[in-house]
């Protein structure tokens, strides 16, 4: 298993991602996925009267996003909504059996909060530490809770190390102490560390470079810090706060911010803004910010059927939808991963925006009615396209083109087909003819014209590319489909804006795909589709061929390709493998978004009890924190990365897709368009 991001906090400019060991590995600054200036923030803990130092990365620890709160945390929401009688003000975190008087929006709430509690029997201590970033500040906020579980009194000094890669390498980097602050900086990317109280100690000094380790040594040895107050070239700096005397049970808290900009003057003046406004008010207002934020899916016609599904389904829905927000920048790239231990073919990472990857999330968004965030990946789909109307296989969130493994042409055709088909479900469900009327000639007449054009006249399937998994090349059968579906959507959007003359033009392209998939690409032996006119191969991606439309899902084709994916690819833990002997990162795990493809289509056709359990089995197989994995071995561990926003997408899509199929079968009518 790689390393993973159980925790993740990020603001659409800043992603900040926190390991399985508490440390702090990823800083995305100032694109989400973009420049990662991360390396090692940790925490350490010294017992001034023995010398016994330890790091928290090295405790047991338990990760998790906050679901309770306090009813002080709560009074706190309530008196900024002015409605202060609903919670009775008290000290302490609620327990599960002693909540009552605290409002239900704090009952098992789906926070951005982090929470993590490190526990040492060796020192007696238990240290619980409070994450976030602001909704649209960026700053980076932790609160730790330090207390004595021991039965003697205590002298403590807590430490935090800082360890960055500025721009990504060590070299030319400066760490210098400012009064009460701390300042690391390279070119035009400063990272502010201050302090509530006041840290008393501090050096900073050379790190990983002839053989000097870093200035987290200090503590380690006696701990106390040198106070030196510059360095340059490859540094660190460690930060410490001596604690007040601890007698058994008792406990004491710092506040720590960082403060991310790109000059002194900006960050120094946004730590001003903290130091006034109060530290414990960043808590509250982002709790409040992302409360609201998921709200909004109560005005969905399925949310009146969300009672109906187990309390960790919905737990999982709700944490899908904001990770997959998480992995999207403010001008509209979404990356498929923030994780960046993984290390693809050759030393590369999957902090890219795909457009296939992209897609699925503005799918999974519009679906939840989140229509002006797909629009932003709209318009960062019409600054990356090509001039011949496609798009290629990846870009950095700055809209460069990214590195690839494939050889010119460098296409994925579905990279082009399931834009296009995203738009079509925005104006499907958003109605909105601005949306609509904004990207049609910049977006939707030239990938609709390139993938026209791109259907071979001997076949009338799309041109060979690469498979959505990226490995080989010829015609597949998900990729026709994502052809076909972009062409119908084109057609549609062209209607709605009286463009009648292309509409029929990507009308019979769109004809002609949809035939040649049915007539060349299901296979009379196999009594099912093909993977590709090259090979027959079991693949979990030939639910597209419902998904997209070209056959309905109760088509007896279509169910026997369903029912073969079920029989052949269902692994030991319960989960989908993506196709017969699949080999990446082991033999044939199971995938996210397999398992819930075979789940949508058991909505599709009313099995709703086999839909709920392979969502169940989705749920039961996140991480504590609720975050989805790309891949799960055959013992139910996360394999790849940890999170994939493409897992959490199709999660969102699948209990959607669940409750729509619920309602329709309890007699009631739902007000989303079906598949």
């Amino acid at each position: 298993m790689s390393g993973i991001r159980p925790l993740i906090f990020g603001n659409g400019k800043i992603l900040i991602c926190e390991d399985e060991k508490g440390t702090i590995r990823d800083l995305y600054f100032p694109y989400v996925g973009l420049e990662n200036h991360g390396n090692s923030i940790k925490v350490g803990v010294c017992d001034l009267d023995t010398l016994y130092c330890s790091w928290l990365e090295n405790w047991k620890i338990r990760q998790r996003y906050k679901s309770e709160f306090g009813e002080e945390f709560c009074s706190r929401i309530l008196e900024s909504s002015g409605d202060h009688d609903e919670a009775k003000a008290g000290e302490g975190y609620a327990k599960d059996k002693s909540i009552e008087g605290i409002p239900e929006a704090c009952k098992r709430s789906v926070s951005n909060i982090g929470e993590t509690v490190f526990e040492n029997s060796e020192l007696g201590l238990r240290v619980t530490v409070w994450e976030t970033v602001h909704p649209s500040v960026n700053i980076f906020c932790r609160t730790f809770e330090v207390r004595n579980i021991s039965n003697s009194s205590r002298r403590l000094r807590l430490f935090s190390n800082q360890n960055y890669r500025i721009l990504e390498h060590k070299i030319g980097e400066t760490a210098v102490i400012d009064k009460h602050a701390l300042i690391h900086y390279k070119r035009n990317r400063y990272f502010l560390h201050a302090s509530e109280p006041v840290f008393d100690q501090h050096a900073v000094g050379t790190a990983e470079w002839k053989g000097l380790e870093g200035t987290w040594k200090d503590m380690e040895i006696d701990a106390n810090l040198s106070g030196n107050p510059v360095a340059h070239g490859s540094v660190d700096s460690t930060l410490g706060w001596t604690l007040p005397e601890l007698k058994p049970g008792e406990a004491t808290k710092v506040h720590y911010w960082i403060v991310f900009g790109k000059n002194y003057c900006s960050v120094l003046k946004v730590h001003k803004r903290v130091k006034e406004s109060g530290k414990r008010d960043l808590f509250h207002y982002n709790f409040n910010f992302w409360h609201s934020f998921i709200e909004r899916v109560s005005v969905l016609p399925e949310y009146a059927w969300m009672p109906q599904l187990p309390e960790k389904v919905v737990k999982c829905f709700y944490r899908s939808l904001l990770t997959a927000v998480a992995h999207m920048d403010i001008k509209g790239s979404v990356i498929a991963s923030c994780d960046s231990d993984i290390k693809q073919f050759g030393a590369d990472l999957y902090t890219y925006c795909w457009p296939r990857d992209a897609a699925w999330v503005c799918l999974a968004l519009d679906r939840a009615r989140y229509h002006h965030l797909s629009a932003e990946t709209f318009e960062f789909f019409s600054k990356t396209i090509t001039p011949r109307g496609n798009f290629l296989h990846k870009y950095t969130p700055a809209g460069d083109f990214g590195s690839t493994w494939h050889p010119v042409p460098m296409i994925q055709i579905d990279e082009t087909g399931l834009p296009l088909y995203a738009l079509y479900s925005n104006w499907e469900i958003a109605r909105s003819v601005w949306t609509t009327g904004r990207y049609y000639r910049c977006l939707v007449i030239p990938a609709a014209n390139y993938l026209t054009k791109a259907i071979e006249k001997d076949t009338g399937l799309p041109i060979p590319s690469f498979d959505l998994w990226e490995e080989r090349k010829g015609v597949h059968t998900y990729s026709a489909c994502t052809v076909y579906a972009g062409l119908r959507g084109a057609c549609e959007l062209a209607r709605s804006l009286g463009d009648y003359g292309n509409a029929d033009i990507w009308k019979r392209a769109a004809d002609r795909v949809k035939e040649s998939i049915i007539k060349r690409l299901y296979d009379n032996k196999l009594k099912r589709f093909r993977r590709s006119l090259e090979e027959a191969t079991l693949d979990s991606s030939l639910f597209a061929v419902w998904y997209f439309g070209v056959l309905p899902p109760d088509d007896p084709r279509v169910v026997r390709t369903m029912e073969a994916i079920e029989r052949e690819l269902l692994r030991p833990s319960g989960g989908i493998a993506r196709y017969l002997h699949d080999s990446y990162y082991g033999y044939m795990n199971s995938w996210i978004i397999c398992t819930l493809w075979l789940s949508q289509w058991y909505s599709a056709i009313g099995n709703l009890e086999r839909a709920l359990e392979l969502l169940e089995w989705c749920a039961a197989h996140t991480h504590p924190t609720g975050l989805m994995s790309e891949q799960v071995d055959d013992r139910g561990r996360p394999l790849s990365v940890l999170p994939l926003a493409w897992s959490h997408s199709a999660f969102v899509l699948a209990v959607l897709e669940y409750l729509q199929a619920l309602e329709k079968r309890e007699g009631g009518v739902c007000g989303l368009p079906g598949k």
